[in-house]
């Protein structure tokens, strides 16, 4: 008898392992709904924070940016009148010419970046289709990085 006893024992601690156990989920009690209502608080705090920051960061840059039009000025009585990329015609460019690429070293201005290498890229191809050359300097270190990245991958794309 005992050992029925021991046997139905196992067949209930086997049965129960077995079973998948559902999560009961409860009401909240008063301390949790107080922290919870703390860190919400706290949250808030930190966001009005953010944002203050972000304004002072903003009103920095426009002052660089109203510093600078002069020099912007000077830039268009050298260069011209500015062209967008897609309506560039190097038909009358020399064989050889170096391109001077500006990109942002600033936190979340990869797009930025990106649209400078592809644009690089493309005015390279419509050089080669004329048969001229270019050489790229690109101010900035994320942007020189997507550039040169974007070369040797067409090189190692010719190779192939």
């Amino acid at each position: 008898m005992a050992t029925a006893g021991v046997r139905a024992m196992a067949m209930r601690a086997a049965t129960a392992s077995a079973m998948p156990r559902v999560a009961t989920r409860g009401f909240a009690t008063e301390k949790q709904i107080a922290m919870r209502i703390v860190s919400t608080n706290n949250l808030k705090k930190i966001t009005s924070s953010m944002k203050m920051v972000s304004s002072a960061k903003m009103q920095a840059d426009v002052k660089r940016l109203e510093a600078v039009k002069p020099f912007n000025e000077f830039a268009k009585t050298l260069c011209g009148p500015p062209v967008l990329c897609e309506d560039l015609d190097v038909s009358e460019w020399p064989e050889k010419n170096l391109v001077v690429a500006v990109s942002s070293d600033k936190g979340l201005c990869g797009g930025v970046n990106s649209f400078v290498a592809r644009n690089m890229k493309k005015i390279n191809a419509k050089l080669a289709a004329d048969g001229k050359s270019m050489k790229v300097v690109v101010w900035g270190e994320k942007g020189r990085s997507q550039v040169t990245n974007a070369r040797r991958n067409a090189r190692a794309h010719e190779r192939s």
